[in-house]
């Protein structure tokens, strides 16, 4: 009897040795079914990165591509036990030449492989734009301001708060002049606040003193693709392409229309970007 109960023993161990060894080799097989799709597969969804557009002083942004971590995207697939692309995990591919090493070309455009471009606001010191945050915030849109020494010295409380929620602030220094000690206090400033991580000039045509004094302060120099001083709505209509970076020059029109403005970009497909987000690679 008791050899009987040894050999069920016996036989009870190898069938679950059996089992076992089969269950490895049964998820053995799938998790080199597993491994070896996603190898055949990564390719497809592999996204190269795009280098800036360099033209004589200019420049445009490239963008960074993307490509399948496959050992990575393999450890989040095992946990289903199936090839499904929601569990992919991507690597980045970053552009070489990046906007960091050009701070001495002018920014003239956002990337144009998105439905995406930049509003700036170009305000002067008395410049009442508590109407346009309203409507921006309404529709959960940032924009850009830029301004210069006499307005963050008499606004400072809301350029706070604009650079707090997301907008971007530009440094037009004391009326534009980048040789003005108010440029780098306001940079300081600037930044300081958070989150904004960049300092960007502002001019509308080439101008090496302005380009080689912001290069010498760690800064990006924007000419607009579009620069808009009346007639807003009308001139918008008109000039409404990807990428492009739109200067409006504030007044009682401006406004007026903010939100027919806004509503028309918006219906036209456009997503609307601060610099601080549109020129990210």
């Amino acid at each position: 009897m008791k050899k009987f109960f040894q050999s069920i023993g016996i036989i009870t161990l190898m069938i679950g040795s059996f089992m076992l060894t089969s269950k490895v080799e049964t998820a053995s097989k799938l998790s080199d079914s597993l491994l070896n799709e996603i190898k055949s597969k990564k390719d497809g969804y592999k996204e190269n990165a795009i280098e800036p557009l360099i033209k004589n002083n200019t420049i445009i942004p490239g963008i960074n591509g993307k490509e399948v971590d496959v050992q990575k995207s393999y450890e989040e697939m095992s946990k289903i036990g199936y090839f499904d692309d929601k569990f992919l995990i991507y690597k980045t591919l970053k552009v070489e030449n990046t906007l960091d090493k050009n701070k001495d070309k002018y920014i003239i455009s956002l990337n144009n492989s998105k439905m995406e471009i930049s509003l700036i606001f170009k305000l002067s010191k008395d410049d009442d734009i508590n109407n346009i945050i309203n409507k921006l915030e309404e529709k959960d849109i940032k924009a850009t301001f830029f301004i210069n020494s006499a307005y963050l010295e008499k606004h400072h409380n809301q350029i706070i708060k604009l650079i707090q929620k997301g907008h971007t602030v530009g440094n037009l220094s004391n009326n534009e002049d980048y040789l003005d000690s108010d440029f780098v206090w306001m940079k300081t400033i600037i930044t300081n606040i958070g989150p904004q991580k960049y300092n960007y000039c502002y001019t509308e045509k080439e101008n090496k003193e302005i380009i080689n004094n912001c290069k010498l302060q760690d800064s990006f120099t924007i000419i607009p693709t579009v620069i808009i001083k009346e007639n807003e709505l009308i001139n918008i209509k008109k000039h409404l392409k990807p990428g492009y970076i739109i200067s409006i020059e504030v007044n009682k029109n401006t406004n007026k229309e903010i939100e027919l403005i806004l509503n028309y970009i918006i219906a036209k497909g456009y997503s609307i970007e601060p610099l601080e987000e549109g020129l990210k690679e």
